[in-house]
């Protein structure tokens, strides 16, 4: 009997046995070629550069080499289509910034469900929202741009890095915590908005740390105050908006990286763990931190997570603000 006992014992923890082994016999089976990490962005840019820091730890983490492909155009559809149909095997990978989730409720219809369609892995990078006035601009604190745009003796003019971006749907969502208005000025990069700002031609500008924290830095701009709920480490002078009078106001742009959905479970937590790794490396950390970004990582939980919220919170500021992109 008690022979009997023990075997059925035995024979019922089987499935839960096998299931650790295979789980683990994949793990260790990846990868088994080279890894491919999509770049929907071209060399150079902010998501090329943190791309290609991470892919060199991974590469070493994983014990094979992966290899950055930037695929730019289209508003990134391309790069995100194709890598939702590869393999699940998690030997390609995509990297996507906050523009991706804003698409989600911008463009009718979409061509692809980016929950349904990816697995995340983790938050690579993440990065704050300046709101910038020319040096000798009469605007000194947040207070006095939301007075001059309240009183609309005059109309008020803010200028940001294309529109459906990060930046315009900041103002955006600015503009309905506020309760202000003004109009808003799409350029092609943050260089034009920095010359628009100098000429005097805009009155305030919404735009990343990265390529205005040198001017910031130099004089040239003044950051009235920064879109995050917490003030920046490489500007630990700027009050927030939350700050100066508009409550739990807080954006930040982001990067993630994803593999195709149905990847094996196996698979995406190896690659976390390495992304993880990469992250925590004194050259990846110094680089970012020198060019104002962070590299928060976190769990695949955590990633699904933020990818989740912020698809549904930037399709309501779109849908209450009735913007319509063609």
């Amino acid at each position: 009997m008690l022979n009997r006992r023990v075997l059925m014992k035995a024979a019922g923890s089987l499935p839960l046995a096998w299931s650790a082994t295979a789980s683990l016999a994949q793990d260790n089976a990846y990868p088994s070629k080279p890894v491919t990490l999509v770049v929907p962005f071209g060399p150079g840019n902010a998501a090329d550069i943190i791309g290609r820091l991470i892919a060199m730890h991974l590469g070493n983490f994983l014990g094979q080499q992966v290899i950055v492909e930037n695929r730019p155009g289209a508003g990134g559809v391309g790069a995100v289509k194709m890598v939702a149909a590869a393999k699940p095997d998690g030997h390609t990978l995509l990297y996507i910034g906050a523009g991706v989730a804003i698409s989600q409720g911008l463009f009718k219809p979409q061509p692809y469900d980016m929950l349904a369609s990816f697995a995340p892995i983790s938050i690579a990078s993440s990065n704050d929202v300046l709101l910038l006035v020319r040096k000798d601009s009469k605007l000194t604190q947040l207070e006095d741009f939301i007075r001059l745009a309240q009183e609309k003796k005059r109309n008020c003019m803010v200028g940001v890095s294309l529109l459906g971006t990060t930046q315009h749907l900041c103002a955006e969502l600015f503009k309905q915590r506020a309760q202000v208005d003004f109009t808003i000025v799409p350029f092609k990069t943050a260089a034009a908005v920095a010359t628009a700002l100098a000429a005097g031609d805009i009155d305030l500008g919404f735009e990343f740390v990265p390529p205005t924290l040198p001017l910031v830095k130099s004089g040239q701009l003044r950051a009235l105050a920064i879109a995050n709920g917490k003030r920046s480490a490489v500007l630990p002078d700027v009050p927030t908006v939350s700050e100066q009078g508009v409550a739990g106001f807080s954006v930040s742009s982001w990067g993630m990286i994803l593999a195709p959905a149905n990847t094996p479970d196996a698979v995406v937590q190896r690659l976390n763990r390495g992304v993880q790794r990469a992250l925590e490396q004194p050259d990846v950390a110094k680089r970012l931190a020198d060019i104002g970004v962070r590299a928060p990582g976190g769990t695949t939980a955590q990633a699904y997570e933020l990818l989740s919220s912020e698809i549904v919170r930037w399709r309501n500021v779109i849908t209450e603000s009735k913007i319509s992109l063609k």
